[in-house]
């Protein structure tokens, strides 16, 4: 597992960035999920939630967990909602929050180790209001002489909608993980607006939209894309590793990377001070997922340098970010 981990957290993207005179590479890394306490559960049931959006939001939800991934590989079993029914019915259970005892019975018949139930509701309203215009009514000499006021009638369309998912474990019938979740959108248009506003299906489906992004960010790792910048400053550096560093950032251009590392280690051997090689050696071993090392070679770039550089600043707190991030990973996956 750590050898994987170490692999794939930080995942080079085959895509180079110029911005300025600097050579950013774009990358991406893994992000640990919001809440580890749900990860600790991979077999899982969904119930339907309660309020007028309760079956279609759990459903929703549920499909989110079912297309969870990393690296591949899915981070849940779901339990198969026609089992589910079948057992409801059979057993004829009163699915409820306000009984967890059933909830409890209900999980360990289909063999899950939690389930999710909670609450779903919509709102819409429309309001509705006028809207001055005004309109030349008398022309003279291709002048308007005369304006003439008129109202128009218009409208605002709202949605809001609220869940609350929240996921009860069958070893302790405790509640693990629950949450207020929103989304909300609206449309406004006039009788003379060009185009058609938003229907009330439409505005919910956008509303919607955000909650479901925010659930997936809580329930399982994600990958976050991200942009390293590279250094070409040559302080510190002979000319014989000024030739190194500078191929270097060619191949990196060219989607190189592993061909620029190899020239940058080469010529640290020759200028061990070289802000620039420092750094860029420790770009290497971030994405090749070695952390520790990476800030190693980021601390010593910043000692040479004397002073603060944002870059480097920048290098040092992601690479203590991506070493926390994987002592969580390694709960989550």
């Amino acid at each position: 597992m750590r050898h994987i981990l170490q692999n794939y957290i930080l995942i080079l993207v085959t895509m180079i960035a110029l911005s300025g005179c600097a050579t950013k590479i774009n990358a991406s890394k893994i992000i640990p999920a919001g809440a580890t306490e749900v990860t600790r559960y991979k077999t899982v049931a969904f119930l339907d939630f309660s309020g007028n959006k309760g079956r279609d939001i759990s459903s929703r939800l549920e499909t989110v967990v079912i297309k969870a991934e990393v690296n591949n590989k899915k981070q849940y079993s779901v339990v198969d909602r026609a089992n589910i029914d079948k057992i409801i019915k059979e057993q004829q259970f009163q699915m409820t929050m306000a009984n967890p005892d059933t909830i409890v019975d209900f999980g360990q018949l289909v063999g899950a180790e939690a389930v999710w139930a909670g609450h779903a509701q919509s709102t819409y309203n429309v309001t509705r209001s006028y809207e001055t215009r005004s309109k030349c009514v008398n022309y003279v000499d291709g002048k308007c002489q005369y304006y003439r006021e008129y109202a128009v009638s218009c409208e605002r369309r709202n949605m809001l909608v609220n869940v609350t998912p929240k996921l009860i474990s069958i070893s302790t019938g405790q509640v693990v993980y629950a949450k207020a979740l929103q989304g909300q959108d609206y449309a406004y248009s006039c009788s003379d607006s060009l185009f058609y506003p938003q229907s009330e299906g439409e505005l919910y489906e956008s509303a919607l939209r955000s909650i479901l992004y925010s659930f997936r960010l809580d329930i399982a790792p994600y990958v976050q894309n991200i942009q390293i910048e590279l250094m070409d400053n040559t302080d510190g550096t002979n000319d014989t590793s000024k030739l190194f560093l500078k191929n270097g950032i060619s191949f990196a251009k060219n989607d190189r990377m592993e061909k620029a590392c190899e020239l940058w280690q080469t010529g640290l051997k020759e200028s061990p001070y070289s802000i620039s090689l420092n750094y860029n050696i420790g770009v290497c071993k971030e994405l090749a997922g070695k952390f520790n090392e990476a800030l190693s070679y980021f601390s010593k770039a910043e000692d040479y340098a004397g002073k603060h550089m944002r870059v480097i600043s920048d290098a040092i707190n992601r690479a203590k970010e991506s070493i926390e991030n994987q002592k969580t990973l390694k709960q989550q996956m």
